[in-house]
């Protein structure tokens, strides 16, 4: 790399300008990615998450490729809670997006009452997105979102808006990607639905990052099953 000797300022003025024209969009571009930065990133195989999860419903089993949840006695019982962020490393209302990338047994989707909610929690309150069996296509959308209060079980399945926009596919398509903009009370899911299914909703509670994240997960109905074979969760700490 060869430096040039700069005689005055009108020098410099002019290389940077010739920088600016010859890429006008480097500046902004590195600028934006320098600010968002990854605090957190775990891809949850049915192994990890049996040794890291501080909660796990007794009626699961587990082979390498899926931990299976079975049916049980509990309605809008809790599956999974596996802590993320400690208390106190945010701030109350930091600008935070979480990414999750779920990949689930198709067959169980298929043919099988399974509406299985992932979801943020501060501990106190769980905010999230639902996902639905192939049935339940044909009166709901695939994937909507929900509010409650986080416990063993939900006091009540909070769901958001469920039944609009429905879809012409009819499958179940085993992967969900959900996007949480916490800071904004601001959700989406993406199914492969019709070239590209997304839904967007909103929610009336705030979690309060100050007190850690913790991703939960939970069913609707006590007979519900649901077979989990990865969960992979991205927090980005945004501008």
């Amino acid at each position: 790399m060869k430096f040039f000797p700069l005689d005055s300022t009108t020098s410099l003025l002019t290389i940077l300008c010739l920088v600016a024209l010859l890429s006008p969009s480097a500046f902004s571009a590195d600028s934006n990615k320098a600010q968002e930065k990854v605090i957190y990133h775990q891809t949850m195989t049915p192994t990890w998450l049996e040794e890291h999860a501080s909660y796990i419903d007794s009626s699961y089993t587990k082979t390498p490729e899926q931990l299976t949840f079975n049916a049980g006695s509990v309605a809008n019982a809790a599956l999974l809670k596996v802590p993320m962020i400690p208390a106190g490393v945010l701030q109350y209302s930091a600008p935070l997006t979480v990414k999750i990338v779920v990949s689930h047994d198709v067959s169980i989707g298929t043919t099988q009452d399974s509406d299985i909610s992932y979801g943020g929690s501060d501990g106190i309150s769980v905010v999230g997105i639902t996902m639905r069996n192939k049935a339940d296509h044909r009166y709901n959308s695939p994937c909507h979102g929900f509010e409650s209060t986080s416990g063993t079980s939900l006091s009540r399945s909070g769901w958001i808006n469920a039944s609009k926009p429905e879809v012409s596919d009819s499958f179940y398509p085993g992967q969900f990607v959900i996007t949480l903009k916490l800071d904004e009370r601001w959700g989406s899911c993406y199914t492969a639905h019709d070239g590209g299914f997304v839904k967007t909703t909103t929610f009336t509670k705030r979690l309060m990052l100050n007190k850690g994240l913790t991703l939960e997960v939970y069913k609707n109905d006590a007979h519900e099953k649901t077979g989990i074979k990865s969960i992979e969760v991205t927090i980005l700490q945004d501008a």
